[in-house]
């Protein structure tokens, strides 16, 4: 699975959070890296070989020549979503929790990622979820939804086919958001007469230029 997930400096620690003990799991190719990177997790990246799973399952091995790391994202121009590898010898790279970053800049670069397929879904982070929220859906294709409870993530994953969870940075502890994020990538789209109303949504895009 290859996760984009983005974060301001309100929301640097729990993105960590998410990366280390959410996604990557034991599994990780290079757990020195991912700590090491994890330092500098503000702005925008993507996960190649992400999991949500308790432990490493067999099925869940990417295939051999499919790299397990994080990537940054940086955009580039709209639409477009430059992919790189980080470069850690970088005396600018910043600290977590002190690097100012402007929330419409990283939720821009993951939606617009998910939006063109580079990513399968992505992860927001901020003080509460809100601005992320506001600015991932004026990218075409994304629907971004601000989850605070379970019934929120399952049933926007559900009824909405949300392909972009927002989540507060303040309001939410660790466990609360470990769980959030587990059930929105585990939870499918039921389809249906929620197709139908998905389909409105994309139609409303249209008719608005959005």
């Amino acid at each position: 699975m290859r996760i984009a997930v983005g974060s301001d400096h309100r929301g640097a620690q729990i993105a960590q959070k998410i990366a280390a003990d959410v996604l990557l799991r034991e599994h990780y190719a290079d757990l020195a890296e991912a700590r090491r990177y994890g330092e500098r997790l503000v702005g925008a990246h993507l996960i190649v070989g992400a999991s949500v799973s308790d432990s490493f399952d067999e099925s869940e091995r990417v295939e051999a020549d499919e790299e397990i790391a994080i990537y940054s994202l940086e955009r580039t121009a709209p639409g477009r979503v430059e992919i790189r590898k980080p470069d850690f010898e970088r005396e600018d790279a910043g600290d977590a929790s002190t690097k100012a970053v402007d929330y419409p800049d990283v939720a821009a670069a993951v939606a617009e990622a998910v939006a063109s397929g580079e990513a399968d879904k992505g992860i927001l982070i901020c003080g509460t979820g809100i601005g992320m929220c506001v600015a991932a859906n004026k990218i075409r294709g994304v629907r971004a939804a601000v989850c605070c409870n379970e019934v929120a993530a399952e049933f926007s994953r559900r009824h909405n086919d949300a392909n972009v969870l927002c989540l507060s940075g303040e309001f939410l502890g660790v466990a609360e958001i470990e769980s959030l994020v587990r059930i929105w990538l585990t939870t499918p789209f039921d389809g249906g007469r929620h197709a139908r109303r998905v389909d409105k949504i994309s139609a409303l895009e249209r008719e608005t230029g959005l």
